[in-house]
């Protein structure tokens, strides 16, 4: 199968995903989450390079099982400045020796922004992947409307 989006919507089924994403690609993490939270109806975290590697690493270790549970995705591009990209492999190398599922998702067109709108497109596509395999519509957010309702009711 040639579907990046197929295949990580597979890879995230049944597990909590963590975005990671640094420069350019900071808000484009948090689209991800936000869309796999909303379109698959599942939790999704993200965080920020460099600002994770002053804390989120530390958290590695516990629970000792949760491994099992979380797959965490570094969003990449060349286009990011050669410090971050370093990061980004020493993160990696963190996450394997807490044996914490990851993978690297990386777009390379060489222009920030196709970088920007090609990263942004797969993760909209990833979440309607993993909605589909979560068996549920992408489209109705029954929370957000018991949410709402209430807000309005306690006027």
């Amino acid at each position: 199968m040639n579907n990046v989006a197929k295949k990580l919507a597979i890879k995230l089924y049944d597990k909590i995903a963590v975005i990671y994403g640094a420069g350019v690609l900071t808000d484009v993490a948090r689209r991800w989450k936000t869309q796999l939270n909303e379109n698959s109806k599942s939790m999704a975290f993200f965080e920020t390079l460099p600002e994770l590697n002053h804390n989120a690493v530390v958290g590695y270790r516990y629970p000792a099982d949760i491994h099992r549970n979380v797959l965490v995705l570094l969003l990449r591009c060349q286009s990011l400045h050669p410090r971050t990209l370093l990061r980004y492999q020493i993160t990696g190398e963190l996450l394997d020796q807490n044996k914490i599922e990851h993978e690297f998702v990386d777009n390379n067109s060489g222009n920030i922004l196709s970088d920007m709108m090609s990263m942004v497109l797969l993760g909209d596509w990833v979440s309607y992947y993993l909605a589909i395999l979560n068996g549920i519509d992408p489209t109705p957010v029954p929370e957000i409307n018991f949410l709402k309702n209430r807000l309005v009711e306690t006027k």
